[in-house]
């Protein structure tokens, strides 16, 4: 009997492991909350994920993302999907600064980008690790200002949308009263749309 009750256990635990089903007064599963904070961070590696309780908000997903050596700390509302925290750190590696040839190439013709954070995406389902990331869309929608001439602009955002039934990045430059506004597919790099407005 006491080992048919403690198969019986381990079958619960096991079911509850792997249900969907909200706990602790969530509605946002761990697998949407992995895919949200991948799809903000453009990709990565999720190297912790933890349900807490917030005092201010309730349930609460913690979720650290390493993407391109960059350190994302992410905050998911686990009621409402909404992120109300984002911080973005060097990842820990033995290299502090980045290699001339990386810097260089981040700071092209006298536009700096920097390490991109990419906002909340305008919908949600995209890929959660595309060929091209979010940093990669911007140094493309760069390179592209800088072969036409465009110089003394600055970086603005970056975030994954679908447009006419395609994932992009949407990348917008700022300068001097002009908006640069690129659509870059997210799985080939190809520019679908530029803009000036």
């Amino acid at each position: 009997m006491k080992k048919v009750f403690a198969s019986l256990f381990a079958l619960f635990l096991l079911a509850a492991g792997n249900a969907q089903t909200p706990v602790y007064g969530q509605n946002i599963s761990t697998i949407d909350a992995r895919e949200l904070a991948l799809a903000i961070t453009g990709g990565g590696t999720i190297s912790s994920l933890e349900l807490i309780s917030d005092a201010a908000v309730g349930p609460v997903y913690q979720i650290t993302v390493v993407n391109n050596d960059v350190r994302y700390d992410v905050s998911i509302n686990a009621r409402t999907g909404d992120i109300f925290r984002l911080t973005a750190s060097q990842a820990a590696s033995p290299q502090v600064a980045p290699p001339p040839a990386i810097q260089q190439q981040q700071d092209q013709g006298g536009i700096f980008i920097g390490n991109v954070t990419p906002r909340r995406p305008a919908r949600f389902g995209g890929p959660s690790n595309p060929p091209i990331s979010a940093q990669r869309a911007v140094e493309i929608a760069r390179d592209h200002l800088i072969s036409i001439g465009v110089t003394n602009v600055r970086f603005d955002y970056v975030y994954m949308d679908l447009e006419r039934g395609q994932w992009v990045w949407s990348v917008e430059f700022d300068g001097r009263g002009r908006d640069y506004e690129f659509y870059i597919d997210v799985n080939t790099g190809a520019i679908v749309q530029f803009k000036i407005d």
